[in-house]
């Protein structure tokens, strides 16, 4: 028998364990259980393949991919079937024509929508028939806050999947108790099951996803070669009850508070609510953009306020407050780096130091609310002109805090 303090002991750690659970974390790993890609890049000669993969050797997810745009994270979704170990792929592009494409040949997509992603699916179009309730299809006409377009303006003008961010929310877990690839239909079957209320499948975690199940990377192609690669952000302890009907229809839109809960998607705004970044810079900027995710916004035409702050390697400061120009008005704000060096009036002097931008709030209510500190996921690229064709050398998580 265990002594009763051992077996406190023991209880303890069980208690702590259970409460930490619940408790949303950033991951170090890269493995989680919802996942963001807060950049992806379809725009000329830059293609990009993501990535998502089930790292559990013994169950089986279900998982929605959410695509969204940067101007006011407009959504293409669908879901996704993974087997023990598996992977699904999936690839985004700009045709010639200004079409952005998603194609994807996995197996692991819902058999309805293969032969469309085979063929590639355009994401403005298919975003743009599906938000907008209030649309006259058949005339080919939006209405936006009382004022009409047409689907052609909506597509140019309000949604752009040229650029975006990609969100995995995990829907079911399954525990199978062996390595062997699962029949997909087996999965599919399962999902319409779930849609339909129906809880009382082999081997369903009712307790949702575990936390070291999903992980996903970004490769940025250009001809098809990988010239940089980004990993997904992983949050682990966010997924902890299963969800049936509406919520994880193939039909319904996909979002933090519906998949996840209002209390899971604000412990995820207060971990990202870093209001300060900070990065060197080179060259006077040349080739360098910072991009800016503020996810879970979900509105067009934000702002912001900041404070911008160059230094040069002597310590020189140039510092100007903004509010709101240069503008933070969507979901992914992008800045040339060499048009903030410009600002200072010296190139010379500022040829090589840091750039800091500093207490980012929001003057609309989105994320945590109106005048709080912007939750933000900053990445920096380099992209060069290498003969003919503009290729992303680098891609890197900008420090933050």
């Amino acid at each position: 028998m265990y002594k009763t303090k051992t077996i406190s002991a023991l209880c303890a750690l069980l208690l702590t364990s259970t409460l930490s659970a619940d408790k949303v974390t950033l991951s170090t790993d890269h493995t989680g259980d919802f996942l963001i890609a807060p950049l992806y890049i379809a725009e000329s000669d830059v293609c990009s393949k993501i990535k998502v993969f089930n790292t559990n050797e013994t169950s089986s997810i279900l998982a929605k991919v959410v695509f969204r745009e940067h101007i006011a994270s407009h959504e293409v979704d669908f879901p996704i079937f993974l087997s023990p170990g598996d992977v699904w792929t999936g690839k985004v592009c700009e045709s010639k024509n200004g079409v952005v494409n998603l194609t994807s040949t996995d197996d692991s997509n819902h058999p309805s929508a293969l032969k469309t992603l085979e063929q590639g699916q355009n994401l403005n179009q298919h975003s743009a028939n599906s938000n907008y309730r209030n649309a006259d299809m058949a005339k080919g006409y939006v209405e936006i806050e009382g004022k009409s377009y047409t689907i052609k303006e909506v597509q140019k003008e309000n949604i752009d999947f040229a650029k975006g961010y990609i969100e995995i929310y995990p829907i079911a877990q399954f525990y199978e108790g062996s390595t062997q690839k699962i029949n997909k239909n087996v999965l599919v079957e399962r999902w319409n099951a779930l849609e339909r209320g129906n809880i009382s499948l082999k081997n369903l975690s009712l307790h949702g996803v575990d936390s070291q199940s999903l992980s996903g990377i970004v490769s940025f192609q250009t001809e098809g070669q990988e010239t940089s690669s980004i990993p997904m952000i992983a949050f682990k302890g966010a997924h902890d009850k299963q969800l049936t009907g509406d919520a994880i229809s193939y039909n319904h839109d996909a979002d933090a508070e519906t998949l996840l809960g209002l209390n899971k998607k604000n412990e995820i705004l207060k971990l990202l609510q870093k209001g300060n970044i900070s990065f060197t810079y080179d060259n006077s900027g040349k080739d360098q953009f910072l991009n800016i995710l503020f996810p879970f916004s979900h509105k067009e035409k934000q702002s912001r306020r900041y404070k911008l702050i160059i230094r040069d390697l002597k310590e020189n400061k140039y510092t100007m407050i903004f509010s709101p120009l240069p503008n933070m008005e969507d979901e992914i704000s992008c800045f040339s780096v060499e048009d903030l060096v410009r600002l200072t009036r010296d190139i010379v002097k500022f040829k090589e130091g840091m750039i800091q931008i500093k207490e980012i709030r929001n003057n609309d209510i989105v994320q945590l609310g109106k005048n709080k500190i912007a939750s933000i996921l900053p990445t920096l690229s380099r992209i060069k002109m290498i003969g003919n064709k503009n290729i992303i050398v680098n891609t890197q998580f900008v420090p933050v805090k």
